[in-house]
């Protein structure tokens, strides 16, 4: 009864319902110590990097000049439209006194044959202002433009208006500035131009005291404003930096330390909840790295030791023809079982690189397992296991050669790991749109403890090698878990100490 052409270790089973992704190199040492330096190194070199570039803002340097920016547009508008306000009100009211003045002096022209007698009233003096700089004056010309009477003297640019049917309408007046003056013409009773005007000095005095205590105030604003921006931006940035500060501590050696998370649930807060879930992550890739390369120098220097040890004693003096041949084909066991363990690291670099080449054909998977068990079949007679076999068409995408390493690595783990007398089960049946491949065994079954780690390579309990007297590799079910991973596949195993396993690999169905 011959062995499978390319059995694999049946691992013990755990409760999984998707495969787990290995992110394992292939190690280039044999020393287990090896791939963690190298990997420790890496890490090291990474976190000791300097930074390149331009040295970038602070996040609190960008609070505080976003605070100052936004709070002087605010300061700007606000100011600028008191002022603006206050402005036009000014102005409204300085026309309104003007035009009070002019229509006076309008109804007095009606009233009076002497213009001059003619005077702007005393109210509206008092209201000008009584300071020098604040008398009004006046001026009147008959409808052809000439000069009539004002007082004098007058500033030069006090004129007649060029078109006096602009006097007429809704609004019966002008108003002109020129510079710090203001003035207003309205028309009198028989068609003459009346002006009344006056320099704005004591309303230009206030707009500037407005002014002043506006920009005062506004610079004021600015100071307390950028005052509270940096100490907001100091306080949003405190917990951001205790996080910047664990975080340079932590290296390849110390991935256990772990970020303080505030008891709220602020945006920090759900930083350092992200990084610490990274960090566990990266924490057991890390972990992952260093057993894997540890087990594969470990498997690996088996077959090596053996073929030295071999040669070197054959080698030792003259043997006979039968001595040598014996030698050379323990040698070639021994090159076989490495040969094996490379191809399984090779495939499981290939998949984590995403790199497996799968040839996708139409196949029936119940023909791909039905080889797989005539294969298996000596196997199970060997070890007195009953295989029992049911299954039905199931067509599906794939890769021959590949599924039938899937198959042959479950059906032989269940084989391998089954008592003498026990049974197997092996069957294959469509079921909505998938292709389901189920393995059942009575073998010795896992514990609990050790589910998470079924897929891990070279993971095997110590019930199970004791059991197998040490004869796996612990890399068939990541290479399956791959497989069928890499077909859109999912691999669930249910397994209990002394209860045997099932072993139920779905893949998607050809419509």
């Amino acid at each position: 009864m011959s062995s499978p052409s390319n059995p694999s270790e049946r691992e013990p089973l755990a409760i999984s319902t998707t495969p787990v992704s290995h992110s394992s190199p292939l190690p280039d040492r044999t020393s287990p110590g090896a791939g963690a330096a190298t990997s420790s190194a890496a890490l090291t070199s990474i976190a000791t990097q300097p930074h390149e570039g331009h040295r970038s803002r602070s996040i609190r340097t960008d609070l505080v000049l976003s605070q100052l920016i936004l709070l002087s547009l605010l300061v700007l508008v606000y100011g600028g439209s008191i002022y603006w306000l206050v402005r036009q009100a000014t102005h409204r009211q300085v026309e309104a006194d003007l035009l009070g003045a002019a229509q006076l002096l309008s109804q007095d022209l009606q009233k009076h044959d002497q213009l001059s007698s003619l005077r702007i009233a005393r109210t509206y003096r008092h209201r000008f202002g009584p300071a020098p700089r604040d008398h009004a004056y006046f001026a009147v010309w008959d409808r052809d433009g000439e000069y009539i009477g004002g007082t004098m003297p007058h500033p030069p640019f006090a004129a007649p208006v060029k078109d006096p049917s602009s006097l007429t309408g809704p609004r019966p007046y002008l108003t002109r500035m020129h510079g710090p003056y203001a003035e207003i013409v309205v028309t009198g009773p028989r068609g003459e131009q009346v002006l009344v005007g006056r320099p704005m000095a004591k309303e230009n005095d206030e707009l500037r005291r407005l002014l002043i205590g506006v920009t005062t105030f506004g610079v004021m604003a600015l100071a307390v404003g950028v005052a509270g921006a940096w100490w907001l931006a100091r306080r949003i940035c405190l917990p951001l930096e205790r996080i910047t500060s664990t975080a340079e501590q932590i290296s390849s050696r110390r991935l256990n330390q772990r970020l303080n998370s505030p008891a709220t649930s602020s945006e920090v807060g759900r930083l350092s909840r992200v990084i610490n879930t990274m960090l566990d992550r990266l924490q057991q890739a890390f972990e992952r790295q260093v057993r894997f390369t540890a087990d594969a120098s470990h498997e690996l220097r088996t077959p090596v030791a053996v073929i030295l040890t071999q040669a070197e004693h054959t080698l030792s003096r003259l043997r006979s023809s039968a001595d040598y041949r014996s030698a050379l084909e323990t040698c070639v066991t021994a090159a076989g079982r490495m040969k094996q363990l490379i191809d399984g690291l090779m495939l499981l670099a290939r998949s984590d690189m995403g790199q497996l080449e799968l040839r996708q054909i139409s196949l029936d998977l119940g023909e791909i397992v039905k080889e797989v068990v005539t294969l298996l079949e000596p196997l199970a007679v060997e070890r007195s296991i009953q295989l029992t076999t049911d299954w039905q068409p199931a067509r599906v995408y794939g890769d021959p050669l590949r599924l039938n390493q899937v198959a042959t690595n479950l059906i032989t783990n269940a084989i391998r790991y089954n008592r003498p007398n026990g049974t197997v089960n092996v069957s294959v049946f469509p079921k909505d749109d998938q292709a389901w491949l189920v393995v059942s065994d009575s073998g010795i079954g896992i514990s609990e403890a050790d589910h998470p780690h079924m897929l891990e390579p070279f993971f095997r309990s110590d019930r199970a090698r004791t059991f197998d007297d040490n004869q796996g590799t612990g890399l068939g079910l990541s290479i399956a878990s791959e497989i069928i991973s890499a077909h859109g596949g999912t691999l669930e195993i249910q397994s209990q100490p002394d209860c045997g396993t099932q072993v139920v690999a779905r893949f998607p169905r050809q419509a």
